[in-house]
């Protein structure tokens, strides 16, 4: 009787060593590292004091001393965002990546924050294929939260544009995502035109690039779409291929190093591939002497 006591009670204990095992196994695999942001002034590069850190959609914050540090208390669920703020500055939605593993005790994040300053950034937002403005699209500063919708003639305007590198993007119902670099200093107006591509509505194109005089291949020449932000590079043998063209009459220009710029016109048609072969002349043609 005693023996089967301790032999059920022995396997009792090894249930429980095996629960605490198989527990701490678990809470290691779900620990989360400790992450310090440090924040500084993108014009000075002076550490920011009294910067608030926060996960989106907590409400537990942060707030950086005097070296411009804090520790983020509530972590931000993967895919999502840390939001970073201060008065006299532009707020910053910064995207939360998951650190590779293995995962270190502590994550460090240096960020900048820009002052808001008077910069002018104006523009209009355009149908690639049928050059019409589009309404109601939205333009925005990426990571910045900054974002202004087109007027009924596309038109757009930043008052308080941040300074330094910049990605505006535009986007319209029916349209992929445009993005376009952009930096503007201190007290400047600046102007940019984004066009956006219907991509129910475009074609392919695709040949080869030819020197004129001898018909061998040229390679890395520039092939583009005039007024469309289409562009490619030849290949080894001179072939190209250009996706997501507007439908219609296209003025396709080319270019290489040592030769004359050339271009063409082509008509494209939905859903289908032209094939354009183009000729770069490596001299300009002479004017014939008269006798």
């Amino acid at each position: 009787m005693l023996d089967n006591q301790r032999k059920c009670w022995e396997s009792i204990c090894r249930m429980k060593s095996s629960a605490c095992a198989f527990c701490l196994l678990v809470a290691v695999a779900w620990a989360e590292p400790s992450v310090m942001v440090s924040v500084r002034d993108g014009e000075t590069g002076r550490p920011l004091s009294g910067v608030m850190v926060m996960s989106e959609g907590s409400d537990i914050m942060a707030v950086t001393d005097s070296a411009g540090q804090c520790a983020v208390v509530s972590m931000p669920r993967r895919g999502g965002y840390l939001l970073v703020s201060r008065a006299g500055y532009f707020s910053l939605r910064q995207p939360w990546t998951q650190p590779a593993k293995p995962v270190p005790d502590v994550v460090e994040i240096e960020l900048s924050l820009f002052p808001d300053r008077p910069r002018v950034v104006v523009g209009r937002v355009f149908d690639a294929g049928t050059k019409l403005a589009i309404p109601e699209a939205l333009v925005s500063v990426a990571g910045v939260e900054l974002a202004e919708t087109t007027r009924a003639d596309g038109g757009f305007r930043f008052s308080r544009f941040p300074p330094g590198p910049q990605t505006l993007e535009a986007s319209s119902p029916g349209y992929p995502r445009k993005s376009h670099a952009i930096q503007v200093e201190g007290g400047e107006t600046s102007s940019v035109d984004l066009y956006l591509f219907d991509t129910t509505n475009v074609g392919r194109l695709d040949g080869t690039v030819y020197d004129a005089r001898t018909g061998a291949p040229v390679r890395d020449a520039r092939v583009a779409v005039d007024g469309t932000g289409c562009v490619t590079m030849t290949d080894s043998a001179g072939r190209y291929a250009i996706e997501n063209i507007p439908v219609g009459m296209n003025k396709v220009l080319v270019s290489g190093a040592g030769y004359v710029n050339a271009y063409t016109v082509v008509r494209l048609v939905k859903d289908w591939a032209v094939t354009a072969d183009l000729y770069l002349r490596d001299t300009v043609p002479q004017p014939a002497r008269r006798k």
